[in-house]
């Protein structure tokens, strides 16, 4: 099947981890190198992932691509048609609501349950990411920063069952974040104003006053996506 611009396939420069410098089982290797690159947006939504061109790149046999595309599709970064087709998820706006609205459900309860947990290693921690946020101009390093500093806030050993759910809700948000960055760059001083009122909350040990922030930054987020378009052309990645 042959692609067209709405339809690109990956080609190339998927910038994969040596066999020989990875531990990691052939599947697990696919799919960390596809999620990284659907996470970051080298591979753009709308994207073809074609067995026979990532097993060529990767090294490993085709029956490793598609178990590595099954776990991806679990992930919801990508569609597996039932040909077996898969395709990078596109940033929509249904997808996005969907994933705010749980994620709004979620994210001030790991918030609270921070702030009633939080030890000074913790607090250290989310400091600097604030402090590295405040000087990053690059929307996908911002964008891992900000992911990195809610986990941080939502204290990961509070519950390893919502930790696992946020993680991957805030790596599908991670899309929405650059674009939201990218398209209206004023949005990070919004959003760092947004995050100190959290940090604040949480050095006064105040789970109601952390939900309650971390639902207002998270509206915001929100407010600040729909009043953008989300689809963009997606791009063809040539080797």
């Amino acid at each position: 099947m042959r692609s067209s611009p709405q339809d690109p396939e990956v080609q190339g420069n998927l910038n994969p981890v040596p066999a020989t410098q990875s531990p990691l089982p052939p599947r697990h290797r696919v799919q960390r190198v596809l999620h990284r690159g659907i996470v970051s947006g080298a591979i753009p939504g709308g994207t073809r992932l074609v067995q026979s061109v990532i097993a060529r790149e990767l090294a490993v046999g085709t029956r490793q691509v598609r178990e590595g595309l099954v776990d991806l599709a679990a992930e919801g970064l990508v569609r597996i048609d039932g040909r077996g087709a898969a395709v990078v998820r596109e940033l929509c706006q249904s997808d996005l609501e969907d994933i705010y609205q749980i994620r709004i459900l979620l994210e001030p309860v790991g918030a609270a349950r921070g702030a009633s947990l939080a030890t000074e290693e913790t607090m250290l921690r989310a400091a600097a990411l604030l402090a590295a946020m405040k000087s990053e101009t690059d929307a996908g390093r911002w964008a891992d920063l900000d992911a990195a500093f809610h986990c941080v806030i939502g204290g990961p050993d509070s519950s390893p069952r919502l930790t696992g759910m946020l993680e991957n809700l805030r790596e599908l948000s991670a899309r929405y974040v650059r674009h939201s960055i990218a398209a209206a760059p004023g949005r990070i001083r919004e959003s760092s104003a947004e995050h100190e009122e959290i940090m604040r909350a949480v050095l006064a040990g105040d789970p109601m006053a952390a939900a309650d922030a971390t639902l207002r930054h998270l509206d915001g987020t929100v407010r600040a996506l729909r009043v953008r378009r989300l689809r963009r052309p997606a791009r063809s990645l040539a080797g």
